[in-house]
């Protein structure tokens, strides 16, 4: 507690400084050469430091200006006006009223085209997120969207888990431009890992997200803005990426736009492939019911290789001046195939007791068609309805075959053994969402909204052993199960901006939910009906065009993915797996999140608690039949509070830096077999950009990325030790007739893996395992538009189904 008052303290004294600093008046006069004053000449506040814009206003009719509110710094005045050549002041050390030379603009300057070019802030904060500018990153290029989310600030990609968590929250949704993935969370990730960075115009992490969006996630939502082209005609953009390390990879990708009178047409195409080695190990030690001393270690040796195919393509139909019609079709194809040999050794009371080796091969292969029709009705500029009905299909294969070869403690050969599992999960989801969005008076905005969800699956897992040439299931965890689930919410939301410094934003979400799971051994395991109302408010603070404040509060809920509550097995080794959990239950948090905005620094707080945490990689040691599960499991409270200090540096015009700094203190309380256990641990993310400009067209960039030990609610009560990983690139424009080349190399250390401890005495627990799934790779990137690039983009819109595709897994 004493921490929390310090760091308070420390916000309150910070903020208090930004209110407390004198601010200043720059005024002057825009004149042509004649010394007649210009009316309506632009006038920019520039940094001096990289020109970074300030702040910008129009010459009254007698050419005079006046800029108010201006904080001490440098800083230069730019004029320009069409038909006339731009002019600059000289630099300016702002600690006084600054009356500016006349600024004279010269007449005859020829402006047949003009285009500016600006390079967007690697990150940027706004009221409820954090925008990260992928097309500004050298790094980024010829990536994964994986790999992108993996080198961002807070967030932690576990890819064996397919989880993703955001400041040590697991729960996050991930949407395409605006609206929810509804895919399985195994799906998102390997959809993520396909899809090209080139693509990607931004990713948003929302931490405290708004009442029109679902109230699924503790954690937030993370939203990847896809790029999209800007009258008539055609264009485009492709890429090429080559890369090997242990293994090779290849990321491709293509997109187009067309628009032509009342029709607009798009699409995009991407093919990933990697065959990047891993290697896992497993430890873990206890005492058997004869009361000696028992260790069992596992190393797996993976070859695995994924393929990935993504296609997206849709139409838009302008009905009228106001109405549009559009459609949306996407499918995607993801084959992962993998061989690994698995060499596990028993210890007993430190002498070797038994030798296993487990060789397998297993296909997990994920199928999934989308289809959205959206219609959209502009009542006048500033109110509109919306309508969404999309359909999803889903197919997930998982068979495995596994050899165990049994050896005694002095290695001779025992026994072989030929076991098999297999999982086929067909998965249907319709929904329904509509939306309308007014202005009420010149102050007030008002938004309402309806959707309908309704989701089915078939889990059908089957596991066995051959017996000579017959195949005998295991009664135990062989199991059909069936999902049915409906999801009625309502929402409405009011913007009232009370006067030019002061907003707020109030929303009320109420969601109903029905949950029915019926397994052919158990019957019916889950029936579960509920509703909750999941409030939002925002308010903001504008001090001046500088300093900001913004403060928010967030009700939301957690809901199990489908895999999470659906029966599974996958084996390590014999006392080794990963499975279900039918009874896991729903996850309610409450959030306040704090921030202050001071020109391009970022300072937030925020606080969360959570009841029924779904770690859905929690370990447990089943002593009857000495087995180690990795599965999901309810944790009954936990508490994080977060700091984020964002702090760009412009050392010189050629050389910038963004560091962001994240704190963060997660308690869990947790309660097993009648015994309550607390953990806690303080982690520090580090996330380090540095940019070079170092000849016209020619930029490199090196990044930094460090986390220290952590929990996080996704493992569970384990520790993940610190990851720390550095990655570099440079970049060559030739123009827009023959592209952009680049070149980079990703974790130069090969020192991304992730190690995971659990010690509860209690429960007879103590483990560690290693996860290396990342390897140095030296990757080269082609990328070219073409087409007309004065085109008007495709028209940016979500669909309706988002919150379903991010459950399914």
């Amino acid at each position: 507690m004493r921490k929390l008052k310090l760091i308070i303290l420390i916000l309150f004294t910070c903020s208090m400084y930004c209110f407390s600093q004198a601010t200043y008046t720059i005024s002057g006069l825009v004149s042509e050469a004649n010394g007649n004053g210009l009316p309506f000449a632009n006038v920019l506040l520039l940094q001096s430091s990289d020109s970074t814009l300030v702040k910008g206003i129009v010459t009254l009719k007698n050419g005079t200006y006046t800029l108010d509110n201006i904080n001490q710094g440098n800083y230069l005045i730019m004029s320009s006006i069409v038909g006339y050549q731009s002019a600059y002041s000289k630099p300016i050390n702002l600690s006084a009223n600054y009356k500016v030379e006349t600024l004279v603009l010269i007449e005859g300057e020829a402006l047949n085209e003009v285009e500016v070019v600006a390079k967007k802030q690697l990150y940027e904060q706004k009221i409820d997120r954090m925008v990260i500018n992928v097309s500004s990153s050298i790094i980024a290029t010829g990536s994964s969207a994986l790999e992108v989310l993996e080198r961002s600030p807070g967030v932690i990609v576990n890819r064996q888990n397919n989880a993703i968590s955001l400041v040590g929250k697991s729960g996050v949704v991930v949407m395409i431009n605006g609206k929810e993935s509804y895919m399985p969370a195994s799906s998102v990730v390997q959809m993520l890992q396909g899809m090209s960075s080139d693509n990607i115009e931004s990713i948003e992490l929302i931490t405290t997200p708004p009442a029109n969006f679902d109230a699924e996630g503790n954690a937030g939502f993370i939203n990847i803005i896809l790029k999209t082209r800007t009258d008539v005609g055609l264009n485009g953009s492709y890429s090429f990426s080559f890369g090997v390390g242990n293994g090779s990879v290849t990321s491709d990708n293509i997109s187009f736009n067309y628009r032509k009178n009342k029709i607009n047409i798009f699409g995009n195409y991407s093919f990933f492939r990697q065959t990047q080695g891993e290697l896992f190990e497993f430890e873990r030690s206890f005492i058997n019911e004869d009361g000696i001393p028992v260790n069992v270690a596992t190393v797996s040796d993976r070859d695995p290789n994924l393929r990935y195919h993504n296609i997206r393509s849709g139409l838009d139909y302008k009905l009228s001046d106001k109405s549009v019609i559009g459609f949306l079709l996407w499918a995607s194809d993801s084959k992962w195939t993998m061989d690994a040999a698995n060499m596990s050794r028993e210890l007993l009371n430190e002498s070797p007791n038994s030798f296993i080796e487990l060789m397998n091969t297993e296909r997990n292969q994920h199928k999934h068609f989308g289809s959205n029709i959206n219609f959209k009705h502009n009542f006048k500029d500033d109110a509109y309805i919306s309508i969404d009905l999309d359909y999803l299909k889903y197919e997930i294969e998982n068979p495995t075959n596994y050899t165990n070869s049994f050896f005694d403690e002095n290695n001779n050969f025992l026994r072989e053994e030929l076991t098999k599992s297999d999982k086929t999960n067909p998965i249907n989801i319709t929904v329904g969402k509509a939306d309308y969005s007014g202005q009420i008076s010149d102050k007030i905005k008002l938004g309402i909204g309806l959707k309908a969800a309704f989701n089915n699956f078939n889990n059908d897992v089957v596991v066995g052993a051959f017996e000579g040439q017959n195949f005998i299931e295991d009664p135990e965890l062989t199991n059909i199960s069936k999902l049915e689930e409906r999801i009625l919410a309502g929402y409405s939301s009011i913007d009232y901006a009370i006067n030019d410094i002061i907003s707020l934003q109030l929303g009320l979400r109420y969601e109903h939910t029905d949950s029915e799971l019926n397994s052919d051994k158990q019957g019916k395991v889950v029936d579960r009906a509920f509703g909750e109302f999941f409030p939002t408010a925002y308010l903001s603070y504008k001090v001046n065009d500088s300093l900001n404040f913004n403060a928010s509060y967030s009700r939301r809920i957690t809901r199990p993915t489908f895999n999470d509550m659906a029966p599974f097995v996958i084996f390590f080794d014999p006392g080794t797996f990963f499975a279900g959990n039918a009874s896991i239950q729903p996850a309610i948090s409450n959030s306040v999140k704090f921030d202050v905005n001071y020109r391009s620094v970022i300072l937030s707080a925020q606080y969360s608690i959570e009841d029924g945490t779904i770690a859905r990689f929690q370990s447990s040691f089943d002593e009857e039949n000495e087995r180690l599960v990795f599965a999901a499991a309810n944790i009954d409270r936990t508490k994080i509070f977060s700091l984020t200090l964002g702090l760009p540096i412009t050392v010189t015009h050629w050389w910038k830096m963004q560091n962001n700094f994240i704190y963060s203190n997660t308690k869990f309380s947790n309660t097993v077999d009648g015994s309550l256990s607390n953990f806690e641990k303080n982690t520090i993310n580090i996330n380090c950009t540095q940019s070079f400009t170092m000849a016209k067209n020619l930029t490199s960039e090196i990044s930094v990325n460090y986390n220290s030990p952590s929990l996080n609610s996704f493992i569970g009560t384990s520790t993940l030790k610190s990851i720390f990983g550095i990655n570099l690139g440079i970049q060559k424009k030739f123009g827009d007739k023959w592209g952009t080349l680049g070149f980079k190399v990703n974790d130069l250390m090969d020192s991304m893996k992730w190690e995971v401890t659990n010690s509860v005495p209690e429960q007879n627990l103590n483990t560690n395992s290693t996860f290396d799934f990342m390897n140095r790779t030296f990757m080269l990137t082609y990328s070219r538009n073409f087409g007309n690039k004065k085109l008007k983009s495709a028209r940016e819109r979500d669909t309706g189904a988002e919150e379903e595709k991010q459950r399914l897994n």
